[in-house]
């Protein structure tokens, strides 16, 4: 596999309990034949502690998705601001009824319009806290995309860190 920038991924460790029907535990590692150089466009981000909660902070979704359901990819990197919800919300009947587990968070407007779609998969969702960027979620699923109540759905970057430090560990 190859970055635009020409990096290429060693290794790709997908999480062993990832569930093909519900999308638990929808997370994956790309390990780099050789490190990124950072640069002003390529910045680090942080991994948040296990169970930090950051849903009050604005936050930005990022990716090379389509623009709307079954629309065509951009030629450049797209960019949104969205709220993240708390799981109580998400699971409500009338958005994603039940369907978020402890490891998805959602995120999105709940009066529809802005959200990640086909092609953003595993993208980052990310806040920024004091100059601070957390990672706070990967792109992992959605009903359409930027419907009225149906935020998109993001695996729990809180609730992986000790499988992340784990998997870093046995490279």
């Amino acid at each position: 596999m190859h970055f635009g920038s020409g990096k290429t991924v060693d290794k790709i460790i997908s999480h062993e309990k990832f569930n093909t029907k519900t999308n638990d535990n929808d997370i994956a590692l790309l390990k780099l034949v050789r490190p990124l150089s950072f640069t002003r466009t390529v910045k680090p981000v942080c991994l948040p502690n296990v169970g930090v909660d950051l849903s009050e902070l604005p936050a930005w979704i990022t990716g090379w998705g389509a623009l709307r359901s079954s629309g065509h990819t951009p030629d450049r990197l797209n960019q949104a601001q969205v709220a993240i919800y708390s799981r109580e919300n998400c699971n409500r009947p009338q958005v994603l009824e039940g369907q978020i587990t402890r490891t998805m968070i959602c995120a999105g407007k709940l009066q529809g319009g802005v959200d990640t779609c086909q092609g953003d998969s595993g993208g980052p969702l990310v806040v920024k806290e004091a100059n601070v960027w957390w990672l706070v979620g990967d792109t992992s699923w959605g009903i359409g995309c930027a419907l009225r109540n149906k935020p998109g759905v993001y695996g729990n970057v809180s609730y992986f860190i000790n499988w992340v430090y784990e998997q870093m560990q046995n490279e």
